[in-house]
């Protein structure tokens, strides 16, 4: 069988969720792959500060690109130039500009095997709904201020972004649309992104989770246990949707219940913060208990979590907008090898709940009480759980990747 090709804008050094998760998929499969992807722009990632090592299976073609448009172009100027090598090619979003790719190469040899990778939903995202339901009309800083002064420049201002919003609406349902229409085989992260995202279009598919990887983890030896005051950590992004406010908020009254509650426990954030969290941080004098820290490497990360007690899971509260959650955060699977014991605040339906759920994690919903009293269970009770390591290996990195070569050997 001849190499796979894989279009994909994240990948090693650029060690970004995306990135990550391809490496891990890739270099666990037994076939063999041209990875054409680039180095030039660390945006949305972990920064390139890891070396992941490829295995001998894999061959990676860098972009002289450092943005999308030009990376596309380039990305299909390979393909035209090296289309007899190929049989097989896989594209992998985010960004959406990997399956536009994909669309192209389909055109120029429509015998080729098209795999297509969501990470997330393209179009309708519930994420995306939900932000521009809560922040409709984008107004950079300097054009709000001016518009202040001028009623006329304020309306063709919203003007402006309201038709700015609905051209990438347009675009990103096009984009979606035509690679669902076109390719061979949809990959998927979960069973209700699957559901969500084909909405009962016939199309050859397949789930693949994200998964761990043991060997990248640190050496027992290397791992600095903690054995003083109970440690939790966040490891990843958080913003205005996706925010740790109520588990704050649990903090506090926790707080003024035991002021010595320093003394007991400390939760390390690592990653982005949004401002309000912040200030909620330092308003409520919870700094003694509530560390904000700078981001960590991809490899750091997988140290810090074998290193805490608990590890801290949040996802956004999309029930404005879907009945069930349907992302599955790359990092929980990392979490999940880890093995540490995990406390989770999600939508009680759907991906994270039903995964986390099964390998026995702590679940709880968008309640301050319920959070406040499995907080307390933990803290003054010696309330322990653990991680079911049968049902946790269904998520390594050999497991996933056996899964997916079984569908590349049927293709």
């Amino acid at each position: 069988m001849k190499k796979i090709l894989v279009i994909t804008w994240f990948y090693p050094p650029v060690n970004s969720s995306e990135g990550i998760v391809t490496y891990k998929l890739l270099n666990n499969s037994k076939y063999e792959y041209d990875v054409f992807t680039q180095k030039n722009s660390a945006s949305w990632s972990y920064g390139n500060n890891d070396y992941l090592e490829n295995n001998k299976n894999i061959n990676t073609i860098f972009s002289n690109s450092n943005n999308l448009k030009d990376w596309k172009k380039e990305a299909i100027n390979y393909f035209k130039n090296n289309k007899d090598k190929y049989d097989i090619v896989m594209t992998r979003s985010m960004p959406p500009e990997s399956h536009e790719v994909g669309y192209a190469i389909k055109k120029i040899k429509p015998s080729i095997k098209w795999i297509a990778s969501f990470g997330d939903p393209i179009s309708n995202n519930p994420y995306t709904i939900l932000n521009r339901k809560n922040n409709p009309y984008k107004i950079d800083r300097t054009s709000s201020l001016k518009a202040i002064l001028n009623p006329i420049r304020l309306l063709k201002v919203l003007v402006y972004s309201i038709r700015c919003m609905l051209k990438d609406i347009a675009s990103d349902s096009k984009i979606e649309k035509k690679t669902l229409k076109k390719c061979d085989l949809v990959i998927f992260n979960s069973e209700e992104q699957k559901k969500y995202m084909l909405k009962g279009i016939e199309k050859g598919n397949i789930v693949l989770a994200h998964s761990y990887e043991k060997k990248l983890f640190p050496k027992e030896s290397e791992i600095k246990k903690n054995t003083g005051k109970i440690k939790m950590a966040y490891i990843g992004h958080l913003d205005k949707i996706r925010t740790p406010k109520l588990f704050l908020q649990a903090l506090y009254e926790l707080r003024c219940e035991d002021e010595n509650l320093k003394d007991k426990l400390e939760v390390e954030f690592y990653g982005n913060l949004y401002r309000e969290d912040k200030l909620y941080i330092f308003d409520n004098e919870l700094y003694d208990i509530v560390k904000y820290k700078k981001p960590i490497s991809y490899l750091e990360s997988l140290k810090k979590m074998k290193e805490v007690n608990y590890l801290l899971h949040i996802d956004a509260n999309l029930s404005e907008v879907v009945d069930e959650n349907i992302f599955f955060a790359a990092k929980l699977a990392d979490y999940i090898g880890s093995e540490t014991p995990i406390i989770s605040i999600t939508m009680l339906e759907g991906a994270s709940a039903n995964i986390l759920r099964d390998v026995n994690a702590l679940v709880l919903t968008y309640s301050i009480s319920d959070i406040k009293n499995y907080l307390r269970k933990i803290i003054y009770e010696d309330y322990t759980f653990k991680l079911n390591k049968e049902k946790s290996e269904y998520y390594s990195a050999t497991s996933i990747a056996k899964k997916f070569d079984e569908y590349i050997e049927k293709m």
